[in-house]
């Protein structure tokens, strides 16, 4: 096997990512206790200590939990495929004379060769942020093939460092999507801010449970650096609409509040993939009690949607700067 090893990934790119971070002002959180430990979520702090991404983190998928740590190079987020994909029941093999390896599960396909960041799932060609290489005998890849082919939603525990990897389901039927982006794919520039025009995302959705008396939105960023920090969130939007338009920010229907205006994607350059999460909730309520404050992140407003939720559904997309 050719030997290809994870490089430490030492350049000194925090200065960069702190002058390309571009956010809110309203980035600090309050403290958030966990069971473990008790930290400030705060996003300027993340860029400002970059180097502190450059460690090993837990994973667990579908409640399992890896024996082989994830890394993270330079805040790209690598993962032990064999232990992820067998963990998933996919079947993973090596093939020596291509110098590549592949995968095969429920419903999928992939495969990729060392040394190269483009990966094929079920015959889509994605481009990842980081290259398939060994460290230790272990195929190290980028963490978005676990979305890309497992279709498994992962979740980020900054407290712990656990990467969470786990199965939606929906028992109503219940489905929401963007037409702006396939799943798993990469959200076009036009609904970015910064670099982009900042429109907001057009979402749909059908088939809302019995019982549903409103639908929230709500879409934040996952990847360590933003934490789960919320890019929109809009509650009490009407049952009887069947989603929002594209740039429909600032002039929803009557009854939706925003809780968190529109703000587009923006990653810091060099950071990698970033996970954007759009979800939709069906709610048994026509209005949510709303906080007095906008929720920063994900964390304070999951736990109001939850206790409301008859059914969620997401379509997770990817951005990065190179």
């Amino acid at each position: 096997m050719k030997k290809t090893t994870l490089k430490a990934g030492k350049i000194a790119l925090s200065l960069g990512l702190l002058l390309t971070l571009s956010i809110p002002q309203v980035y600090a959180a309050e403290d958030v206790t966990n069971d473990v430990s008790t930290i400030r979520k705060d996003v300027a702090s993340n860029v400002a200590s970059y180097l502190q991404w450059n460690t090993e983190f837990a994973l667990t998928v579908n409640g399992k939990k890896i024996g082989t740590k994830g890394e993270m190079v330079n805040t790209r987020m690598l993962i032990p495929l064999r232990a992820v994909f067998e963990a998933a029941g996919a079947v993973v093999k090596w093939h020596n004379d291509t110098q590549s390896w592949s995968a095969e599960g429920e419903g999928f396909t992939a495969m990729q060769k060392l040394g190269e960041t483009k990966v094929i799932v079920n015959g889509v060609v994605y481009e990842l942020d980081h290259e398939a290489v060994l460290d230790h005998g272990n195929m190290m890849v980028s963490s978005r093939i676990i979305e890309a082919a497992l279709g498994l939603e992962l979740r980020w525990d900054s407290a712990n460092r656990i990467l969470t990897a786990s199965t939606v389901t929906s028992t109503s039927g219940f489905k929401a999507w963007s037409d702006a982006f396939t799943a798993y794919n990469s959200i076009p520039d036009k609904y970015a801010h910064g670099y982009g025009q900042n429109i907001s995302l057009p979402v749909s959705w059908k088939d809302a449970p019995e019982g549903t008396k409103s639908f929230a939105v709500v879409m934040y960023d996952v990847h360590p650096i933003a934490d789960n920090f919320i890019h929109w969130s809009v509650l009490n939007i009407p049952v009887s609409e069947g989603g929002i338009a594209e740039g429909a920010s600032g002039k929803l229907p009557d009854g939706a509040v925003e809780l968190n205006g529109y703000y587009g994607a923006e990653p810091p350059r060099y950071s990698g993939d970033h996970l954007y999460r759009l979800a939709v909730y069906a709610l048994d309520t026509d209005k949510l009690d709303l906080p007095d404050t906008a929720p920063v992140f994900f964390e304070q407003l999951e736990p109001l949607l939850v206790a409301h939720s008859l059914g969620y559904s997401k379509q997770d997309g990817f951005v990065h700067q190179n």
